[in-house]
């Protein structure tokens, strides 16, 4: 998402443009607001094609078809004007990344994930073809996520043009990757094309690959008429030999829709209460949902159009996580006549109720619709700050840049000057090591970047048995990398610890974890591991233990029932470890010996984690709901120092150079953070 520039017009139609949300080969796409304050994306045909006389009446004829496609996966045509100098139309607006783009940052997708994928690709396709319409350019960046189900955009458009600019000129309509042999050759084309589309698609989400493999268009054409696809990434069983009968070469093979959605239809489907989406691909939604905070934030000065309702009032679904999650829950998949699927979502609440949503955009993706009705008061004003969990901030070297990791974001900041200044995928867990260095743990493999997101010097784990990580850490010198894993690599595997080697890219130990950790870390010389694990059910044990990297030996361990946390001074010599909110004790690394800091009874809300001094002679705690003075201790004595007026949230940074402290502060969901200098803990810096 960009903001709209000076050759924008600030309105199309009735609908006020906010942003833009990518382009096509049709055309630009602009996130909007209509009349009555829903958000929509707006498609605006480019200048050659606005034109050109036959395509207007094909584009005129296709809308008002598109009009009238209606279904849980099919985003609807809420708004058209195809006479209009630069003929437009407005669809719902959908939250959620394109299935090119979940694919492309996560990995490929669980057998529960396809099942769902394949039922409402076939949904939507039947729903198309009930109108008289045929999709002919099904792709994965044609396909929205979201957690109601995918959602098929594009349909209105993509007939129009055919027949004009592109066969004119004699190119083959469609990505030539998901293009149907019979859309090659120009013979037969029926609806059976989108099924074999629908195929390839699928194919994609398992495997990440194209169902023909890389290559120039010229290749993939010929394998497409000739070779066969890729099907082993496909889990054995009913969907493997479904996929195989869709990417027939001839038509008349392959099964129509309604074949598809009843052959599939008795197959167990994922549980309602942790929805249908890989978890990583719904922090994606999350961070789009921040970049249409945005876009909304800089519509505040502006007056509402027509008499509509301008920004609306109420607070977006997105910005609560409790109410994604129960959202998620809530969310039930129901069998129609003739086995068709639909992923219905229960109302959230009086009045808050989950808005359609809906995308024409070829690569753009957008966050969440506001969940608003379009009521409320117009002039109300959100706050600025980072959306969602805070999970960590790290100083570089220099201590001039801040990492962010969480609120929607892994980002690097200027802190001085609060201006970001680089920008990574999200991920489930992140390390910034103070030599620049930087991992990222996706679920099914690990990245890593020297200097910058410009920079990607490894990815690890793809092919690799154990293929989900949650957790990743890097030595200094990134030769080595730590890892948490699947035993079995799915979800429900019992957690190990690897190390890798990044030279050769290969695991070199492994052994079994007695918990998932929260945390994971090396000592600066990375001689030592240090983890934190978490309750997964109530009544489980935590611990923080530290471990000889090489041997795997447990060298360290501190047990406790409610929670665990650990930091590590600057030099590797001393740790900070909490157990239980309430025991604080430091381990000197060097010779072993432990001592247990002085604990008043403030209450375990304002001793949530720690963390330690540059030189680790203060040991500070992290309070969950910092309303009160947090506590610090000398490390030397265990004596509460007398900090007045230090309030640290549970996400604390220490420069390397110890002169300064970050730390957030949230208010209503959003984060701003917070750089405080250690001489008299004043606020030198605040940005979100």
């Amino acid at each position: 998402m960009q903001p709209l520039t000076a050759d924008d017009p600030p309105a199309i139609g009735p609908h006020r443009l906010l942003a833009r949300l990518g382009a096509g080969g049709m055309g630009k796409v602009y996130l909007a607001r209509t009349p009555d304050g829903h958000l929509c994306a707006l498609k605006v045909v480019k200048e050659d094609l606005a034109h050109d006389s036959e395509f207007r009446a094909r584009f005129a004829r296709e809308v008002r078809t598109a009009q009238r496609v209606r279904g849980p996966f099919t985003p609807a045509v809420v708004d058209a004007d195809p006479e209009a100098p630069e003929p437009w139309m407005a669809t719902e607006y959908v939250p959620g990344p394109t299935l090119k783009e979940a694919v492309r940052e996560v990995g490929h997708f669980p057998a529960e994930s396809l099942l769902v994928l394949t039922l409402g690709l076939a949904q939507a396709l039947a729903t198309i073809h009930t109108a008289g319409l045929m999709h002919r350019d099904l792709k994965p960046s044609n396909i929205l996520l979201s957690p109601r189900g995918p959602q098929v955009i594009d349909f209105g458009i993509a007939r129009a043009v055919e027949g004009t600019v592109l066969t004119r000129t004699g190119q083959t309509f469609g990505t030539p990757s998901y293009t149907s042999p019979e859309q090659i050759t120009g013979k037969n084309v029926t609806s059976r094309a989108d099924v074999f589309s629908l195929g390839g698609a699928v194919i994609f989400a398992a495997s990440g690959m194209p169902p023909f493999g890389a290559g120039s268009p010229v290749n993939t054409l010929a394998k497409v008429l000739k070779a066969e696809p890729n099907l082993e990434a496909l889990p054995e069983g009913p969907l493997r030999d479904l996929i195989a009968r869709c990417m027939a070469k001839e038509p008349e093979q392959r099964p129509d829709t309604d074949s598809i959605l009843r052959d599939l239809s008795g197959l167990p489907l994922p549980s309602a209460a942790h929805g249908w989406l890989p978890t990583q691909v719904n922090r994606q939604i999350d961070a789009k949902a921040g970049e249409t905070e945005q876009a909304r934030a800089a519509e505040r000065t502006t007056v509402p159009m027509n008499g509509g309702a301008g920004r609306s009032g109420g607070t977006s679904w997105w910005r609560r996580r409790s109410v994604v999650v129960a959202a998620a829950a809530a969310t039930a998949l129901v069998l129609l006549g003739g086995g068709a699927l639909a992923w219905t979502a229960l109302p959230l609440g009086s009045g808050d109720e989950q808005e359609p949503t809906a995308d024409a955009s070829d690569e753009a993706s957008q966050g969440a619709d506001d969940g608003s009705g379009g009521e409320g008061d117009p002039g109300a004003e959100e706050p600025d700050g980072f959306g969602g969990f805070m999970y960590s901030l790290t100083f570089s070297e220099d201590g001039d840049l801040l990492h962010v990791f969480g609120g929607s974001t892994l980002s690097t900041w200027d802190w001085r000057s609060g201006e970001m200044v680089d920008e990574y995928p999200n991920a489930l867990g992140a390390d910034f090591t103070d030599s620049g260095y930087v991992a990222t743990a996706v679920n099914s493999y690990i990245r890593v970047w020297e200097g910058g997101s410009d920079n990607r010097i490894a990815v690890l784990g793809q092919d690799e048995e154990f293929g989900m990580f949650d957790m990743a850490a890097l030595t200094e010198d990134a030769s080595t990398l730590a890892a948490e894993a699947s035993d079995d690599g799915t979800e429900d595997g019992n957690p190990i610890l690897q190390t890798w080697d990044m030279e050769s890219e290969e695991v070199v130990s492994d052994f079994p974890l007695d918990g998932f950790l929260h945390a994971l870390d090396y000592t600066p010389d990375g001689s030592m591991l240090v983890g934190a694990s978490y309750s997964a059910e109530e009544g489980d044990a935590t611990f923080t233990a530290v471990w000889d990297a090489e041997s795997g030996e447990e060298i360290h361990r501190f047990d406790g029932t409610e929670s665990s946390d650990f930091a590590l001074s600057a030099d590797g010599n001393t740790m900070v470890v909490l157990t239980d909110y309430t025991d604080v004790r430091t381990v000197d690394l060097t010779d072993g010996s432990t001592r247990e800091m002085d604990m008043p009874d403030v209450g375990e809300d304002n001793v949530y984690n720690v963390a330690l001094s540059a030189d680790g002679s203060i040991a500070y705690s992290g309070a969950s709901f910092p309303s009160s003075d947090t506590l610090a201790w000398d490390t030397a004595t265990g004596e509460v120092l007398p900090i007045e007026g230090l309030r640290l949230s549970e996400v604390i940074g220490v420069s390397p150079d110890g002169e300064h402290i970050a730390t957030t502060v949230t208010e209503d969901g959003y984060a701003t953070v917070r750089v405080l200098d250690t001489t008299d803990y004043e606020v030198v810096a605040e940005f979100s």
